[in-house]
Parts: structure tokens; sequence; C-alpha cells
């Protein structure tokens, strides 16, 4: 007997078994419900393909019609047939692949591993073939929501661009593209403006590099190609800055885009808050002024008033542009500005906050006497205190300070008391 043959027989013989068996031991309903439905793949590769060709040959046929005025209408219709189509066919086709064929009984559907006894059987396959595709569907878009947050700027660029829409659909409804000239525009200012901080906080002047820190002696390559980099940067912002006084300075530049003065206070002030440069020299200036009422705690407080205030703004302007018809704008604003906004505000930044307060919430505020009289530097961070909690034994820290130390061990820095016990006490 050759190889082949006696493969042939084990696969025969291993059939037998597990019929043998099935016929011995019949699985009850319970049992079949955790069992996955096989799908028996019915349909012709060349089914696909005929599909994929309808498909094409619609659409080629419908954006022509887009372009005429006068056939707009006509080929909204189309468009809609067209998505209901798309849309039962997807249905058919996930419904598909939970369930097959019964050539025993070619009037229905049935799942694989039970039998069609009843309308309340049918009722149950059609209840968990929804949880099934409701979940997987949850699924896709939460794990969608997840790539589109993990890709920064493009995020940030989508949410500025939907939101100068939104303002364009609102405030400039004869300029067309408005939208896109003013978010040039200050992508080009906000280049500017990076490139006159590179230069204001930069330290080292030296146009060569070292091979090391403690040698002297410089790498021709890393060196040459650090000039190159230089200049061209330095070429780049001196073009920049001459074509944007020039397009300021003829009138023919500017004749199709003629902005208001509430359109630009707007996008202006949205900008601002989306900008990481902008947003950065905020954040530091408000780190830097050490305001009581954020207690230390400004590397958690600023982002989430940033990101509530751009949910804020483009849920106002997502509601008022639904007025104006324009429906496409406000369900991507819906998701883009105010959904995966909402969401990166939720799990980033305020569930980090709620815990930060609530683990400081044992640790009482000194006033501001307390602090006066204090008049020290806090321990961990050697700066002055505008604000500070007080622990058990009598240590004054800043709550920042106190939330990172307390997230390695529940001991004091200074004098290594067990908080943890003093926490209990005091909460119970």
């Amino acid at each position: 007997m050759g190889l082949s043959h006696r493969i042939a027989f084990r696969i025969y013989a291993a059939a037998r078994r597990a019929q043998r068996r099935s016929a011995l031991l019949p699985l009850t309903p319970a049992s079949l419900a955790f069992l996955k439905p096989i799908r028996q793949h019915t349909h012709q590769p060349t089914l696909r393909l005929r599909l994929l060709g309808v498909a094409l040959l619609l659409l080629l046929l419908v954006v022509p019609l887009t372009t005429r005025p006068h056939l707009q209408e006509g080929a909204r219709q189309v468009c809609g047939a067209g998505g209901a189509a798309l849309l039962t066919a997807c249905v058919v086709w996930l419904y598909n692949i939970h369930a097959t064929m019964d050539d025993q009984h070619p009037g229905g559907w049935r799942w694989q591993g039970e039998e069609r006894d009843g309308a309340t059987r049918d009722n149950d396959g059609w209840k968990q073939l929804g949880k099934r595709v409701l979940l997987r569907v949850t699924r896709r878009y939460l794990a969608l929501e997840v790539a589109y947050l993990k890709m920064k700027n493009l995020t940030n660029l989508v949410n500025q661009l939907v939101f100068f829409s939104l303002c364009e659909r609102l405030l400039m409804r004869q300029q067309k593209l408005a939208s896109l000239y003013t978010l040039i525009f200050f992508g080009v200012v906000a280049y500017c403006v990076s490139y006159i901080k590179e230069l204001v906080e930069r330290e080292d002047w030296t146009m060569y590099v070292n091979i090391a820190r403690t040698s002297n002696v410089r790498h021709l390559a890393m060196s040459t190609t650090k000039i190159a980099l230089e200049w061209t940067k330095a070429v780049t912002f001196i073009i920049t800055v001459v074509f944007m006084l020039l397009v300021f300075g003829l009138e023919e530049g500017l004749k199709d885009y003629s902005p208001t003065p509430v359109y630009l206070f707007i996008t202006v002030v949205y900008f601002t808050l989306t900008e990481k440069v902008f947003t950065d020299m905020i954040g530091n200036w408000i780190d830097n002024r050490k305001l009581r009422v954020f207690e230390s705690l400004e590397s958690l407080y600023w982002p989430a008033l940033l990101l509530t205030s751009h949910v804020l703004m483009s849920s106002l302007l997502t509601f008022m542009c639904i007025f104006t018809g324009s429906f496409r704008i406000v369900l991507l604003s819906s998701f883009t500005n105010i959904r995966v906004k909402y969401r990166e505000l939720r799990d980033n930044y305020l569930v980090p906050l709620r815990l930060a307060l609530a683990t400081l919430s044992a640790y009482r505020v000194a006033t501001q006497s307390e602090v006066q009289q204090h008049d020290d530097v806090c321990a961990v961070c050697l700066t002055p205190m505008t604000s500070a909690r007080v622990t058990p034994c009598q240590h004054f820290f800043h709550a920042d300070c106190l939330r990172r130390c307390l997230r390695e061990s529940y001991k004091c820095p200074i004098c290594q008391y067990n908080l943890s016990q003093a926490a209990s006490a005091r909460t119970s």
C-alpha cells in the first residue's frame, strides 16, 4: 500500500469514527450553542467578479451625473438606491457568514447543528445573529477609532479642516474652498512661529557634530548633513515670509477670498487651541504661573480644558449646521470632532484626573496662611509652593509631586511615615 492510499484510509477511518460518535452521543442544544456555525462556501469566485463589475459600472454611470447641475437630483436618488442595495447586500452577506442553506428545507435558513422545530428557534437564531453582527460592528468601529486616534497629526488636520468647513457653511456660503485657504494660511503662520520659537530656544549654535561629547573630532558626514538641513530651514522660512508679504501686498491675490471678521475670529481661536506649537506655548505659560486653582496639576487640567473647549465649540457649530441642510458635514463632524475628541478626553485625561483627585482627597489642602508660614520649597521638585497638600505627618508637598510619590509607594518622602494607614483611618 502506497503512502497516498494509507493517508486516504486514515482519513476515511477518522471520518467513520466521528460519524459513529455523533450517532452514539448526540449533542444537546445547550452545547450546540457554544459551537461556532460553519459556513459553506457555496458561492463561486466568478460571482464576486460579476458583482464587482456591476458596482464599477454603476459608479461610472453615476459620477458624470454629479457634474451637471440639472441632473444632481437624479444622481442623488440613484446614489440613495445604490446605498440601500449595498446595505441590503451587506446584511445578506453577514447572515451568510453565520448561517447555511438547508437542503432538506429549501424554504428557509437553518443554523449549523440545529433543526428548525418552530418559530421560537427561528426567533432565537435571528436574535443571536443580531447580537453577533452588532458585536462585530462595534468592535470594528472601536478599532477604527483607536487607529484614528493614534495618527495625531492626521487627526488634528482633519479636525481643523472639518471645523473650518462648518464655519464656512454658516458664515461664508458664497465662497467655496474658503476653509481650505484659511487652513493653508494658518499652517504657514504656524510653521513660521515654530521656526522662530526654535531659534529663540536654541542653546547650541555650533554647526558641527562631534563624534562624542568628550571628543573634539568632528563627524564629517553628520556635520555636512546638519549644515545643509539648517540652511534649508532658513531658506524655506525666508521664501515663506516673502510669499506671504506678496500675497498680502497684491490686491488680486485675495480677490476671491474675503473672510468676515466673525469667521476669522472663530477660526483663529480654534486653530490656536488645536495647533501644537500654540498649545505648548500656552501650556508652558500656565505652568509657569502656578495658579492656585490647579494645585500644580496643570499637566492634567490643561489638556482636559483644551479638549473640552474643542468638543463644545464643535458641538455648537454642528448643531447650528443642522438647520442649513449640510448633513454630510454634520455626520462627519459628529465622528471626527465630537465622538473621537470626547473619547480621547475621557480615556486620556478625565479618568486619570479623577483618579488623581481621588488619591489626593485623603490629604487636606493647605491654607494660604499655612503656605506663607511654611515658606519653603517642595522637598520633591525643589520649587516654591503657592499651594500644597498636607500629609498626616505635617509635611507640605505639591499635589502633583505627592501624587507621583504615592504612585511609587505609600510612604512620606521625608520621614517615611506610612501614609496608607492614615488614609484608611481617615476614610473610615
